[in-house]
């Protein structure tokens, strides 16, 4: 069948510690050209999408803010979905902005929020939501990811390393609303309105892209650039195609049979 529609990761397949990756940019031309419709998904919870469009735009790659879903919105639209829910926000100043409707209690919340909030990570932090766990709130989280590329020098750790010592400890598990959640990835296809064998996921990362895309019934591509320069762990998830950087993408594709004759 045919595809209609692609879902690509933005950070280590678009661009890579601050630059765009080479023939990025024509790619996604080529893809639009070809009829067919494109998702930008990330994992970042720290930036609002105008932001990250603006980024994109500053590295030479052309889109647009609604073409581009985080797992920021994807998180909130979850909250908005529970009627009358409070929350406890652990987050970003950027994305707090995203739950200015959202019903706050800072002692016995339904839920509590965690994303990466950098140095205020601490132990009084951790420790009362460790508390706010026990007593019952849900874990909500836009992903879970162990370590980001800062642009400047060695990995970083990220919020998804102390998300699991918080459930380890509470004895819960989080609920994830970005990669390599099923529902992330559906809110991707009803906003372009196409099924699950209509698209395909474009990523650098087996953990979230790759397994993300097998878990909510999508082909996968892995590019060789951002994270997939590592070298793969033995059984891991096996894309359905396997590309040196995302410029091979269209070609690959036409060779395939993947794209429509029309």
């Amino acid at each position: 069948m045919a595809l209609k529609a692609l879902l690509i990761d933005i950070d280590g397949t678009l661009v890579f510690r601050n630059e765009a990756i080479a023939g990025a940019n024509l790619a996604l031309r080529e893809a639009k050209a070809a009829g067919l419709a494109v998702r930008l998904l990330t994992n970042i919870s720290a930036r609002l999408p105008h932001q990250i469009a603006a980024e994109l735009r500053a590295c030479g790659i052309d889109v647009d803010e609604r073409d581009i879903q985080t797992a920021g919105t994807a998180c909130r639209a979850y909250l908005r979905r529970q009627p009358a829910a409070s929350c406890h926000l652990l987050v970003p100043e950027a994305m707090a902005t995203l739950f200015e409707d959202v019903p706050r209690d800072d002692s016995k919340p339904d839920f509590v929020v965690i994303g990466d909030v950098a140095q205020r990570f601490d132990y009084g932090l951790l420790n009362g939501v460790f508390r706010m766990l026990r007593e019952g709130a849900q874990l909500l989280v836009p992903h879970r990811n162990l370590y980001w590329f800062d642009g400047s020098g060695p990995p970083r750790l990220d919020a998804g390393a102390f998300i699991l010592g918080l459930e380890a400890a509470a004895g819960c598990s989080a609920i994830v609303t970005g990669k390599p959640s099923a529902v992330f990835f559906q809110a991707a296809l009803d906003a372009l309105g196409v099924r699950a064998d209509e698209a395909m996921v474009v990523g650098d990362d087996v953990l979230t892209d790759i397994v993300g895309a097998r878990a909510a019934g999508l082909a996968s591509a892995l590019v060789r650039t951002g994270k997939g320069e590592a070298a793969p762990q033995p059984g891991a998830a096996q894309p359905d195609m396997a590309l040196r950087s995302i410029a091979e993408l269209m070609t690959r594709l036409r060779d395939a049979g993947l794209l429509s004759a029309g």
